[in-house]
C-alpha cells in the first residue's frame, strides 16, 4: 500500500493542480526563478520578499526548528532553509522515496518506501528522522504499516497506510522503537494533523473527520463535513485538500476554495470561509491561516474574524505551504 497510497495521493494532487491551472483563471506570470523555488512572503506586510532556489519539483514544505524544510520530489532530496537568513544551509539526500514530511517529536520526519529497487511487501514503509542541528539522518525505522501520510505529535507518529493483512487503516508508532499499533478511526483518512492533545484524520472521499486522543490512542469523536440536510438540498460535500491545527481550531481546505473552521472537539463546523477558486493546501502560523490557491496566489485568513484577505500573487503555481519565522513559505513547481 506504500506505493499504491503514494501514487493515489500524488496523482490526486496533480489532478487538482492541473484543474486549477486550467480552470479559466490565468496563472500569474512567474517571477524570475518562479519554478523550483520557495516564495517567501513577509507575514506582516503580506508581500513576497524573496525567492529561494531549491531542488527539482519541490512539493511538500514544513516549518520548525528555525528552518523551512522542502521535499524535492524530482530528485529525492530535502532542502533545509534557514528562516532567519532565508539561505539554503543543506540539501540532504534521502534513502526513502518520501510521500510525506512532518516536523515534531525531536526532528524532521519523512515516510516512504526505501530506494534501491529491492522488492518490498506493500505493508512495508520506512521512516527517517533528520536531526535539525546536523542535517543528518539520526533515526531510521522500518515499519509494517505501509504509511503514506504522517503527523508527529503527542510523543508519537500518527499515520495512514496499509496495515498487516493488507487492511487500510490508521496507526500509532513509537518514535524510538518503531513499534506500531492500529488505531480504529472508522474511516480511511488520507489527510492528517496532530498536536499534543489529539490526532485528526480527514477522509477526502468520505468527507468526514475523526479525532483520536494522543493520550489513550482511542477514537473520541467523528463528524461528517456535510449534513444530511445539506446533501438533501443538492449541495456537494466538500472535497478536502488539506488540514491543519492552530488558533484553537481545526482548519480544512477544500477543492471549491473554501476553508472550514471546525471545533477541535468536533462539536461542529464553526465557519465556512470562501477564500479562492481552488484551495490546494493550507498552513497555520504567524497568527493566521494561509491558503495556497490554484490561481497562483496565497490568501490570509484572520482567525479572529474568519475573513479572508486580498490575494497575494506568488508568481507560480503553489504545491506546498508553511508558516514560521516571521514568514510564509510556498513551494512553486
Amino acid at each position: 500500500m506504500g506505493v499504491i497510497a503514494t501514487a493515489v495521493v500524488v496523482a490526486a494532487l496533480d489532478v487538482v493542480v492541473w484543474v486549477a491551472a486550467h480552470d479559466g483563471a490565468p496563472v500569474a506570470a512567474a517571477r524570475p526563478g518562479g519554478a523550483n523555488v520557495v516564495a517567501v512572503i513577509d507575514a506582516s506586510s503580506g508581500r513576497v520578499v524573496d525567492n529561494v532556489p531549491v531542488g527539482r519539483s519541490p512539493t511538500l514544505i514544513a516549518s520548525g526548528f528555525g528552518g523551512a524544510w522542502v521535499l524535492n520530489k524530482g530528485e529525492g532530496t530535502l532542502t533545509h532553509i534557514d528562516e532567519a537568513s532565508r539561505q539554503v544551509v543543506a540539501t540532504v539526500p534521502l534513502d526513502v522515496t518520501a510521500s510525506d514530511l512532518t516536523v515534531g517529536v525531536g526532528g524532521v520526519w519523512l515516510v516512504g518506501r526505501m530506494r534501491g529497487g529491492v522488492p518490498q511487501p506493500l505493508e512495508s514503509a520506512a521512516v527517517e528522522r533528520i536531526d535539525p542541528r546536523t542535517d543528518r539522518v539520526n533515526r531510521r525505522l522500518q515499519t509494517q504499516i505501509g504509511a503514506s501520510v504522517m503527523a508527529a505529535a503527542g510523543r508519537a507518529l500518527w499515520s495512514t497506510g496499509l496495515l498487516p493483512g493488507r487492511v487500510r487503516g490508521a496507526a500509532r508508532s513509537d518514535p524510538q522503537t518503531g513499534a506500531t499499533s492500529q488505531v480504529d478511526i472508522e474511516i480511511y483518512g488520507d489527510l492528517i494533523a496532530a498536536d499534543d492533545q489529539a490526532a485528526y484524520w480527514v477522509g477526502s472521499s468520505a468527507s468526514r473527520v475523526a479525532r483520536v486522543s494522543t493520550r489513550t490512542g482511542l477514537l473520541t469523536s467523528s463528524m461528517p463535513l456535510a449534513s444530511d440536510r445539506s446533501l438533501a438540498a443538492g449541495r456537494v460535500a466538500p472535497n478536502p485538500t488539506g488540514v491543519v491545527l492552530g488558533g484553537g481550531a481545526l482548519w480544512i481546505s477544500a477543492v471549491d476554495g473554501s476553508v472550514l473552521r471546525i471545533d477541535p472537539k468536533l462539536h461542529g463546523i464553526v465557519a465556512s470561509i470562501p477564500v479562492c477558486k481552488n484551495a490546494l493546501a493550507l498552513a497555520y502560523g504567524e497568527g493566521a491561516v494561509w491558503v495556497a490557491c490554484g490561481d497562483a496566489t496565497v490568501v490570509r485568513v484572520d482567525p479572529e474574524t474568519d475573513r479572508s484577505g486580498p490575494p497575494i500573487h506568488v508568481g507560480g503555481l503553489p504545491r506546498g505551504i508553511a508558516a514560521g519565522g516571521g514568514a510564509v513559505w510556498v513551494t512553486l513547481n
